[in-house]
């Protein structure tokens, strides 16, 4: 009996792109639903009421003007769909705005939407009876995971093996060090301890799925634009310069468990199925601020063998 599996990461607080994902599976036809990362946004709009009587909103390097407040549902669900927060405010209030008031911001709507997000995950598969297996992200801060700790139905395997329909899922957010400093980036030594404690608790490596949201270092899934410690875009001649961009512990971790599949995110232009000894790896890429949902199914066998992966889009 073969085990149908869809798997996603990196919505970034894109709000269509994620109810597409809740409606994923039955859509598909899978067993099993497994998001791998990268909940939250990274960035808030201020929706500014002008003395003027209309509002503005900045975003993309470009000026919206809204002249009739029946337009600003639709100018708020473009911002959402695109992965922002917005909040409302007059000219006099966003010339008072620090830095301290602007994290303060973000933390309140992330967490906001955290709990939102839960909430319809809980809905949605429990009334599927789908089972999903969740784990934040390295861009997400620690604060969220409250709201994921309240799921009911969905589990957040971050840091755990959960085992559904016979198959061992080990799930990890953390990331191994970037340019960026992002919230749950470790040393890559400390990332390889984390994993290794996790696999030891596996019983079947031959039935078990890496969830790990970093993919392995100098694959076909780690591929992305290089960045100076200024978090410049390093240049080749007229173009960007690309290399490798993933862990090294993860690729080690692979390269000695060997688990059945591993699936990745993080590297949202690495799209592409990799081959580490008889593991199949897998990022099916984001582009979460096109209302895209990219993702991909996995079928493995009874046997482990799993087949051709297919990624999808929609």
């Amino acid at each position: 009996m073969l085990m149908k599996i869809f798997y996603a990461a990196d919505m970034h607080a894109a709000e269509s792109t994620f109810r597409k994902f809740t409606n994923a599976g039955p859509f598909y036809k899978v067993d099993i639903v497994i998001y791998g990362g990268d909940f939250v946004g990274k960035m808030v709009v201020p929706i500014v009421k002008t003395p003027r009587g209309h509002w503005e909103a900045t975003y993309y390097g470009s000026t919206v003007i809204i002249k009739n407040a029946g337009e600003l549902p639709d100018l708020q669900k473009t911002l959402h769909d695109a992965g922002f927060y917005w909040i409302e405010m007059t000219e006099s209030e966003i010339d008072q705005v620090t830095e301290k008031d602007v994290e303060e911001i973000t933390k309140k709507l992330q967490i906001e939407q955290a709990e939102s997000w839960s909430k319809l995950m809980d809905e949605r598969f429990k009334k599927n009876n789908l089972p999903c297996v969740i784990t934040p992200g390295n861009d997400d801060p620690y604060y969220i995971d409250e709201a994921f700790d309240k799921l009911e139905y969905v589990k957040n395997g971050d840091g755990k093996v959960i085992e559904i329909n016979g198959f061992e899922i080990l799930s990890l957010s953390n990331g191994h060090p970037t340019k960026f400093k992002y919230p749950r980036d470790i040393n890559e030594e400390e990332l390889r301890h984390k994993i290794d404690e996790l696999a030891s608790q596996v019983k079947d490596m031959n039935r078990c799925i890496f969830n790990l949201h970093v993919p392995p270092y100098d694959t076909d899934l780690d591929q992305d634009t290089l960045y100076d410690d200024d978090l410049n875009p390093i240049l080749d001649g007229d173009s960007l310069a690309t290399g490798p961009v993933g862990s090294k512990a993860v690729r080690e971790a692979i390269e000695k468990y060997q688990p059945v599949l591993s699936l990745h995110g993080h590297v949202h232009a690495s799209r592409g199925v990799f081959k580490i000894g008889k593991t199949v790896c897998v990022n099916p890429g984001s582009e979460y601020d096109q209302t895209m949902l990219r993702g991909v199914i996995v079928e493995i066998g009874d046997n482990g063998e799993v087949k051709t992966p297919t990624l999808t889009a929609g």
